[in-house]
């Protein structure tokens, strides 16, 4: 196949088999199909939902209009697409060169490329090669990448031993759940701390003395519809709509919740209180793990508990199923809710890949100020706003 802007080239995979290497823009990333770019997301090695064709399409469709973004895509002999890079060329911070940082927007939260379990050597290796060779942008930059996986590991031996250069910056922690083998009673006690156990179990017990509730999961048919209708008002109803945070603040971002967040790839779990959703929990998936990017509760059932009580019973219904092997909390910093319940840490930051020492170097300063000029800022603003909500008794003794 054939689009405007596309460049085809053979990359040799070492000694492994050759794959054809395709550049796209946003055009040729639309004609790629559905089933195609579907069965290379499901088959991943590390499994991006955010990636996911639906979910870019809608993102391309919506706030990221007029984007210059671009794919680079590997496929077999057999024409099976095994490898999809996605790119643009802006990022968080300024660049004095050009770079191909991985596709993001603000309800994007991994910026993994899909690569065939079964064909991930094959892909490094030609990426790598291409990379080294001239043939492919000389840095590149992966946001929110799970630098632990098995994935970065085999990007991180493969450029090394090609002389290229691997920076990791501006890193976290992301709360992540897998199934302990002793089951839901064992994950809590050795999980949540003694307080932290104890504030849960009063948490559902007053829900229970308050009136009757049920944990209700909605992935198909026209109830999923009216449930993303639910959750778009309950976060706007919260503090996100009065920040302007929203979904619903901007006409682009609801449209593209609207046509990002499907039946099948997205599922939504809610705590109803007497039949009415009180706490939401959206999720999506393209395999055995779902990552959960937003939750919603009404602030007028605060004194409830209503968050922690729907973090609850999923955990519950999460040992209760087989369904899922683990839970990502989809989250960008430490600190997440999720850390109360989940058990493990995933170590995430931002993977610099690239030719020149210089430039690696170079923009990891970039990333790497730019993360202390914004703690000041918080520190700031921290301390900016105690001055303004300290007593005025206390302003006027002049007491610290």
């Amino acid at each position: 196949m054939a689009f405007d802007l596309t460049e085809t080239a053979t990359i040799s995979a070492s000694k492994l088999e050759q794959l054809t290497f395709r550049q796209f823009d946003v055009a040729g990333l639309r004609a790629i199909g559905a089933k195609e770019w579907g069965d290379l997301a499901a088959a991943a090695l590390v499994e991006n939902p955010f990636y996911d064709r639906g979910h870019v399409l809608a993102g391309l469709d919506n706030m990221d209009q007029g984007k210059k973004v671009r794919g680079y895509s590997f496929t077999t002999a057999s024409g099976q697409m095994v490898g999809l890079f996605l790119t643009q060329p802006r990022s968080i911070v300024p660049s004095p060169f050009p770079v191909a940082n991985s596709l993001a927007n603000i309800y994007q939260f991994s910026g993994t490329p899909l690569v065939h379990r079964d064909h991930a050597e094959q892909v490094i290796e030609a990426w790598v090669n291409g990379l080294s060779k001239g043939k492919l942008p000389a840095i590149w930059s992966f946001a929110d990448f799970d630098t632990a996986s098995p994935l970065a590991e085999m990007m991180r031996q493969a450029a090394q031993a090609r002389g290229l250069h691997w920076q990791v910056v501006v890193p976290y922690e992301r709360a992540h759940l897998s199934r302990l083998p002793d089951g839901f009673e064992a994950h809590l006690q050795e999980v949540l701390s003694k307080s932290r156990l104890h504030d849960v179990r009063r948490t559902m017990r007053r829900l229970g003395e308050a009136g009757s509730f049920s944990l209700e999961h909605v992935q198909d048919g026209p109830q999923f519809a009216q449930r993303l209708e639910d959750f778009l008002q309950l976060e706007h109803s919260g503090w996100k709509g009065a920040q302007g945070t929203s979904f619903l603040s901007h006409a682009k971002d609801t449209a593209f919740a609207r046509a990002a967040y499907r039946p099948g790839f997205s599922a939504l779990d809610s705590l109803l209180f007497e039949g009415k959703p009180i706490a939401m929990k959206l999720a999506i998936r393209t395999g055995r793990t779902a990552f959960t990017p937003k939750i919603a509760y009404d602030e007028s059932f605060k004194k409830l508990g209503p968050g922690m009580a729907l973090e609850y019973l999923l955990l519950q219904e999460f040992y209760n199923s087989d369904g899922l092997d683990a839970i990502d909390s989809a989250s960008t910093a430490e600190g997440h809710s999720a850390l109360n319940f989940f058990n493990n840490r995933k170590a995430m930051g931002t993977v610099l890949v690239g030719r020149r020492q210089w430039q690696v170097k170079l923009l990891a300063v970039l990333y790497e100020g730019r993360k202390a000029l914004k703690g000041k800022v918080k520190s700031w603003q921290a301390q900016w706003n105690a001055r303004r909500t300290r007593p005025a008794a206390t302003k006027a003794s002049g007491t610290k």
